[in-house]
């Protein structure tokens, strides 16, 4: 016989206890296959206390449903303690709780059994004790009564240590006996203090049922879906709002409010207007946002103009703007001479083309004669090209007076890049012929040339954008045209990132000149570099791939930090890692650790868990894992992860020469990023030029302990410490809002406004122009979308149905959508 409700079960819970709640219980409980009665809470000790809904209330609503399965939910309400003295019986928490289990249940012996609702279980090191418990909980309700049921609420999880949220203790495969139904808790991406978004994004949705069916039983899961959303108020920080977190949560009904106009945000009352707006549609996250009291809203791809190095950036389908490095920016004025580095004359081993010159030994030299017409004072701006570590040094002349422009910084931004440095500045020069030469120091500096100006300067330079800001009258609920009753804020969406080293070299193998000699060099094995025949771009995916060592063709690295990104293939074993002299820090396949050597000592490892990746998904799909070491001088930190995690740090004895990457075996690396040891560059200040020309600064953190290079923008430690330690703000990997003072706009005028990075690496993403007394961003649940994803639950991953977070906040036309149960 066809069961025509297979997939299509759908399980609420009593959470909210308002008139909306027991409306939905009363007149829609033959939609219902489960119920959660949200009213039992356990404490450290095991022992259940009743301070949810009440059962009395519920009495009615289970006597006219006999079909719904009413489960008696058991809570620790996200407490962590209480987790773990459940989990590892703590002065017998855990043999405590499971008598309680078995007490309630013959207090309510109408129940169809238990919902186990524990949060905060910690990390997978916690995996055993918690499938312990949870076998426990099982057997003993199945003792009691073998037709009692057992449903589990977990955490969303896309893999095996795949939670967002910390709950790595949850491994779905290892669950699946200890449940006839699991509720997945799949809401909740975006909360209070997250940055706005879907409560239950898409990605996020198809990574955790994707990874959920392949490893648990399909009709025992239960897809969780919110119907709440978030009022994120995005006009001022949470600490001038008076608030914890910027977020507020909204039923449906609430969400409606905002959308015709009855709320507003001066206590739904003047001065702000009521204003009725339209809400977007997400249509690939399949759920409906808006934006309250916001007079204009752009993406980072609507500035009117922008300028290089500043670059395009799409990441899920946020268009952004961003720069990955610094450009030199450099003005002259009125340029009287330009001279490229073609010399008038020369002696010894000088190389020469069509632009530059450069010394082929410390006995050759170069003049360029130039004629100045008026005497006066002029600013010389030579133009020079350090090409690698060991080609760092060069004299230059003026008139026999004579400046040696050197290079030692390591993460200096202009190794291998022309810029232009200054000669002369202020110089007092004659009218008649004049000589500039070069000479000495190192062979190989290149030459392009010098300028003689009225003016010179230079800066490292990482683009801006102006965005044009067209604020217009609203029609409010009355039909009356309205504006901001003070005027206006413009709020910064940006993502910024924590520091890294500064960067010395970042080698990603896309370059199509691969593994230049000039570059590298192959110290141990074989090595090639994997590019994507298919695709069109520039600088196509790629990896390098092979056996044994290759390293940068320099052997004077001492004090750095090196990162790689590696996989290992099907066939692969072994170790894979980078190298400093005689140091390998590497993952180890065959002990599943991160270790460290010096020579063949084994000075320290990690233990964790890395696989292999199948040989059909290793260019398209790799499982890549990242190793990182830092060292100075004796100690060496080794990290590990995408959050570059530190994992241990050991002593070493000297310590120098070539660096780069090295493995047993074949493996893949798709990164090799080389980096200062001890300087740091920040990716997170950027400055603004509102509309009256004033220019803020926003985003810098205040640092102790550290040293500011002004020039470049990047800092070094004073000791050797973490970089976090300088510091006692943390920058989430979220959106953050910037904010401006008020802004005195008038509706119907356009006005520009700049936003001038001045670190790399973040990324402008939205502008909102809005009502100073209040404006946000809407996300909310609605019919169609809850009915998209119940769809989705039944024909694609074939679960058993939908569980809705919770009764009583959902749009109630939802259950006319919905089959009957009955």
């Amino acid at each position: 016989m066809r069961d025509f409700l297979k997939g299509k079960r759908c399980m609420v819970w009593s959470f909210m206890g308002n008139a909306r709640m027991y409306e939905a219980l009363r007149d829609y409980g033959d939609r219902f296959d489960t119920v959660g009665i949200f009213t039992f809470e356990v404490d450290a000790t095991g022992t259940i206390t009743e301070t949810g809904t009440s059962i009395s209330s519920m009495l009615p609503y289970i006597q006219k449903w006999p079909h719904i399965k009413w489960l008696l939910t058991i809570m620790n309400h996200g407490i962590a303690n209480i987790f773990t003295a459940l989990r590892n019986n703590e002065n017998g928490a855990k043999d405590k709780f499971l008598t309680e289990i078995i007490r309630i249940m013959n207090k309510y012996p109408w129940c169809a059994g238990v919902d186990i609702d524990l949060e905060r279980g910690g990390g997978y090191e916690n995996k055993d004790a918690a499938n312990a418990l949870f076998s426990d909980i099982y057997n003993t309700v199945k003792s009691y009564d073998a037709t009692k049921l057992v449903n589990i609420c977990l955490p969303g999880m896309t893999g095996v240590q795949g939670s967002v949220g910390g709950e790595n203790w949850c491994v779905y495969a290892d669950l699946n006996d200890y449940c006839d139904t699991a509720a997945i808790m799949s809401y909740g991406m975006a909360w209070a203090g997250s940055a706005p978004g879907p409560v239950s994004p898409r990605d996020w949705l198809e990574g955790i049922y994707d990874y959920a069916v392949s490893v648990m039983s399909p009709d025992k899961i239960f897809m969780g879906l919110p119907a709440y959303g978030w009022n994120w108020r995005i006009h001022d920080t949470p600490e001038n709002l008076g608030i914890t977190y910027r977020g507020v949560s909204n039923t449906y009904y609430a969400a409606k409010y905002w959308m015709t106009g009855v709320y507003n945000f001066t206590g739904d009352a003047p001065p702000q207007p009521f204003i009725p707006i339209v809400a977007y549609w997400d249509d690939y996250n399949k759920v409906p946002w808006a934006l309250p009291h916001v007079y204009d809203y752009m993406e980072g791809w609507d500035a009117i103009s922008w300028e290089y190095p500043l670059l395009k950036g799409v990441y899920n389908r946020r268009r952004y703007l961003t720069s990955y490095g610094k450009e030199q920016k450099a003005e002259f004025g009125t340029i009287y001479i330009d001279r490229n580095g073609v010399p008038d004359e020369y002696e010894g081993n000088v190389i020469i083309t069509e632009e530059m010159a450069s010394l082929g030994d410390d006995q050759a030299s170069a003049e360029y004669r130039f004629e100045i017409r008026e005497a006066g004072y002029y600013d010389i701006a030579v133009q020079l090209c350090f090409p690698y570590w060991d080609k760092n040094a060069i004299i230059v002349s003026l008139d026999g007076e004579s400046k040696t422009f050197s290079e030692n910084r390591l993460w200096w931004p202009y190794w291998r890049r022309v810029c232009w440095l200054t000669l002369a500045k202020g110089v007092f020069l004659q009218e008649g012929t004049h000589a500039v030469s070069i000479s000495g120091g190192v062979p190989g500096v290149q030459f392009y040339g010098f300028r003689v100006c009225s003016g010179f300067s230079e800066y490292p330079f990482a683009g801006e954008a102006s965005f044009m800001l067209s604020p217009r009258r609203f029609k409010d609920v009355n039909g009356v045209m309205v504006e901001p009753d003070r005027g206006f804020k413009l709020t910064f969406e940006m993502l910024r990132r924590k520091p890294d080293s500064a960067l010395i070299w970042y080698e990603d193998f896309r370059d199509r000149n691969i593994l230049p000699e000039s570059y590298w060099t192959v110290l141990d094995g074989e090595w090639d570099v994997w590019q994507d025949p298919d695709s069109t771009e520039s600088r196509p995916y790629s990896q390098l791939e092979g056996y044994g060592k290759l390293a940068w063709k320099y052997d004077g690295f001492s004090d750095i930090h090196i990162r790689a990104r590696l996989a290992f293939p099907q066939n692969s074993s072994g170790r894979a890692g980078v190298f400093l002299g005689d140091i390998f820090c590497c993952l180890n396949y065959d002990t599943q650790r991160v270790e460290i050597y010096q020579g063949n000592s084994l000075l320290g490892s990690y233990s964790t868990s890395f696989s292999k990746t199948a040989d059909a998904d290793l260019r398209a799909n790799p499982n890549m894992y990242t190793i990182e070491m830092r060292k100075r001088g004796n100690k060496v930190r080794v990290y590990s992860g995408a959050a570059s995690t530190l994992r241990f740090t050991v002593n070493v004895i000297g310590g120098s020469g070539y660096a780069g990457y090295c493995s047993d075996n074949r493996t893949v690396c798709e990164l090799l990023r080389l980096g200062d040891a001890w300087v740091y560059e920040p990716y997170e200040r950027f400055d603004v030029e509102l509309p009256d020309g004033t220019i803020t600064s926003f985003g810098r953190l205040a640092r102790t302990g550290v040293t500011w290079d002004d020039e470049f923008q990047v800092f070094s430690v004073n000791g050797d410490v973490e970089e976090s330690i300088t510091r006692n703000e943390d920058i989430s990997m979220d959106y953050d809002f910037f904010h401006s003072q008020l802004l005195t706009l008038s509706c119907g005028n356009d006005y520009e406004v700049k936003i001038i990075p001045k670190d790399i690496n973040i990324w402008i993403s939205r502008l909102f122009l809005g009502d100073a007394d209040g404006f946000s961003i809407l996300y909310y649940q609605d019919v169609d979308s809850l009915v998209y994803w119940a769809n989705e639950a039944a024909y694609r991953w074939k679960l058993r149905g939908i569980a809705i977070w919770s009764l009583g906040q959902e749009d109630m036309r939802l259950w006319e959508a919905l089959p009957k149960q009955i």
